[in-house]
């Protein structure tokens, strides 16, 4: 590759990755292409980009970003994924991918300025999603509520029924 073309690649590489905040490292020594499109298709509905790297240029880019780590993860055979804000869903995909391809192996990446192993990332999927935690916090503070006014409705209808026993007895009574 002339020394030009590289410039560019790793430009493109620099501008591509610095907008996105998580990466995940995975080989892909050994997949055949039938598996490998099928893999990048599927992620790709999810939101995932799965690129192919020339190592040595992805060094020199994510140097370049100031994520000098990942660069101990670019050994043979490389891939970079990224995309979605979630990196929960990211690592659940990947290691689904894992399970099903096992050709296609996890090394490593950089989530939310920090960089994790393969182990980290495994521990990562298994947290529930964004839209998952979001909905159990709502929940959370939503019960107490919840609670504290149906205990206000029980006492209030407490009272009408008290009122509504005051009233019929004055209504038999001819008060």
């Amino acid at each position: 590759m002339a020394n030009e073309l590289k410039k560019l690649v790793v430009k493109e590489m620099v501008s591509q990755y610095r907008n996105t905040d998580n990466y995940l490292v995975v080989g892909y020594q050994g997949i055949n292409s039938l598996q490998f499109d099928e893999l990048r298709k599927n992620l790709r509905k999810k939101k995932i980009y799965l690129e192919i790297v020339k190592n040595s240029l992805a060094a020199i880019a994510f140097k370049e970003i100031g994520i000098a780590g990942i660069v101990n993860l670019l050994t043979g055979p490389s891939a970079i994924a990224t995309g979605t804000d979630d990196p929960v869903i990211m690592a659940k995909e990947t290691i689904e991918w894992s399970k099903k391809i096992p050709a296609f192996s996890l090394r490593g990446g950089f989530v939310d300025g920090a960089m994790l192993s393969a182990e980290d990332i495994k521990n990562l999927a298994k947290l529930p999603t964004m839209p998952v935690l979001r909905t159990q916090i709502v929940t959370g503070i939503n019960a107490p509520i919840v609670g504290v006014v149906s205990s206000f409705n029980a006492v209030l209808r407490g009272l009408a029924t008290v009122f509504q026993a005051i009233k019929d007895k004055k209504e038999k009574s001819g008060e």
